[in-house]
């Protein structure tokens, strides 16, 4: 290995680990506008098979510093550090292999600017494509890393969470062009790139500044339509089993809760013309684990806790599909006061966490403490109405998925209630890593978004991406909060991702491009 390459290895790491840095625990947001830009320069105009390797190891770096949480996941289930640390550096190797496919198709680019705009195009491309297929899992896109700082990220209505990938992408690309352009001499096309770059930044920033302030000022004037939403942090450990005798005095100390948020501030909601109880209380995923409705003691517990506070209630439980052979799915309940009741299964499961795809072809996959037993997906994305709100319930990792939000609220859902269960990842920063996606989902569909964990972390979040309030981790919490159901419909809710098959036609053309270049050289070389 020459030096050159061993310095262009350490710098490629060095930019995966500041690029990690970005996300929570450190959540050094601004590092995501300026450390992939190595990856970048190293990948366009070499070869292929260079391509893959830089792109693979960059994503491979990348996952291992931002994925850590994963091993506390792995060794709860297994109580093995060694396993934990073998099936991070599996789930990030395998996860890294789109990262090489993008270095392939970067690697056929040119250093042009055209090649810089295929090469964004390539990147955002092939992390939609991570989000597809039975494996499905998009953890650690580079937008949810500006969930810290909302205003940088109003375009997502227009283009979705896939398209600010490419515009972050396009960003860093443009840093590393212009860096070469310097290195080549080249210093009036620098200055160019450097000034059309931070031109086109600028309107950028200057449009989502007025998007920011325009949508404060549309949800403030909403307030004939203001509904109160109440939130339930039980502080409940639900990565353990519970006998009979251990969850009934633990259900009874939530139903208090639930009774304390029906009844919290009457005289600041007097104040506020709010309703004198909440139109909502939102609990936890999976916080009633005996299946419903096959368990008529559970289903009547809460219906008959619906009827008492005359409070509508979204409560995460099971579902009991098919008795024989036994079989069950992650649902969310919603009991209104007059004793009716609806329920949403969860449509897209955690790949090993929820079910193993083709487990009987990847017998191995047990060691790592996967599920035993598959639940079963629900089949369609409708909302539970609640009067005129209707609620958009997304349930935990669905929270990941762009596509889960919109085809909720393309449905009719007003409101996004997010039910989540992090004790899978004990104090690790997997749960502000979580939260940080219902801010893009928020911006995306210009919904509220509600979010409630057992122990955190449970939050309000505004069509703006603002977060406007929040629960402590690991405390036991009420809270409630004025939501305004909106109905407004934004471009990516009409059009979808779009951006991802532009991004897709840009890399075809760079790619033709060169390679017509290339072609023509040939040719005249040979005349």
């Amino acid at each position: 290995m020459t030096c050159t390459r061993g310095l262009q290895i350490g710098l490629l790491c060095a930019s995966a680990v500041l690029s990690g840095l970005a996300h929570p625990p450190l959540g050094a947001w601004g590092l995501i506008l300026i450390a992939p830009a190595v990856l970048f320069a190293l990948t366009l105009a070499t070869r292929a098979r260079v391509g893959f390797a830089y792109g693979w190891l960059w994503c491979f770096v990348y996952y291992l510093t931002l994925g850590h949480p994963l091993v506390y996941l792995i060794e709860l289930r297994t109580g093995s550090i060694a396993l934990s640390l073998v099936g991070l550096l599996l789930v990030a190797g395998l996860g890294a292999l789109f990262g090489g496919l993008y270095g392939i198709m970067a690697s056929q680019m040119g250093r042009t600017l055209l090649g810089i705009l295929g090469a964004a195009g390539a990147w955002s491309l092939t992390q939609y494509l991570r989000g597809l297929g039975p494996f499905a899992f998009v953890w650690g896109h580079f937008g949810v890393a500006l969930a810290p700082a909302p205003v940088l990220l109003q375009s997502a209505e227009l283009v979705g969470a896939w398209g600010v990938e490419f515009l972050i992408a396009l960003w860093n690309g443009l840093l590393a062009y212009g860096a070469w352009l310097i290195g080549r001499r080249r210093h009036r096309s620098a200055i160019g790139v450097a000034l059309a770059t931070l031109l086109g930044a600028g309107a950028l920033l200057a449009w989502s500044s007025t998007r920011y302030g325009a949508w404060q000022l549309i949800d403030a004037r909403l307030g004939a339509r203001t509904r109160l939403v109440a939130l339930v942090q039980p502080n409940v450990n639900l990565a353990r089993p519970y006998t009979p005798d251990e969850w009934t005095p633990i259900r009874e100390r939530i139903a208090d809760q639930v009774r304390r948020a029906s009844a919290l501030n009457p005289e600041w909601r007097t104040t506020h013309n709010l309703p004198p109880r909440p139109d909502l209380v939102m609990l936890p995923e999976v916080i009633e684990p005996y299946p419903m409705p096959e368990s008529r003691a559970a289903l009547l517990f809460w219906r008959t806790l619906a009827l008492e506070t005359r409070t509508a209630l979204l409560v995460g439980g099971y579902r009991t599909v098919s008795p024989d052979p036994p079989q069950v799915a992650n649902t969310m309940f919603l009991f209104l006061p007059n004793g009716d009741w609806q329920y949403h299964d969860k449509v897209q499961l955690v790949p090993l966490g929820e079910h193993v795809p083709y487990r009987e072809w990847l017998p191995f996959l047990r060691v790592f403490g996967v599920v035993e037993s598959d639940l079963r997906a629900g089949d369609m994305l409708q909302p539970l109405q609640a009067g005129d709100v209707r609620i958009g319930a997304v349930i935990c990792m669905e929270s990941t998925y762009p596509w889960i939000a919109r085809g909720l609220v393309n449905a009719g859902a007003n409101l996004l209630a997010v039910g989540s269960n992090e004790s899978w990842f004990g104090r690790t920063a997997a749960l502000e890593q979580h939260l940080a996606f219902c801010v893009l989902r928020a911006i995306e569909t210009r919904r509220w978004v509600v979010r409630c964990a057992p122990e955190g972390i449970s939050a309000f979040i505004a069509p703006t991406g603002a977060i406007r309030a929040r629960a402590p981790k690991f405390a036991e919490a009420v809270l409630d909060a004025p939501v305004h159901p909106h109905t407004r419909q934004t471009l990516y809710l009409r059009w979808g991702d779009w951006a991802v098959s532009a991004g897709a036609v840009l890399g075809a053309v760079a790619l033709l491009r060169r390679c017509r270049g290339e072609w023509s050289t040939d040719s005249c070389k040979a005349a």
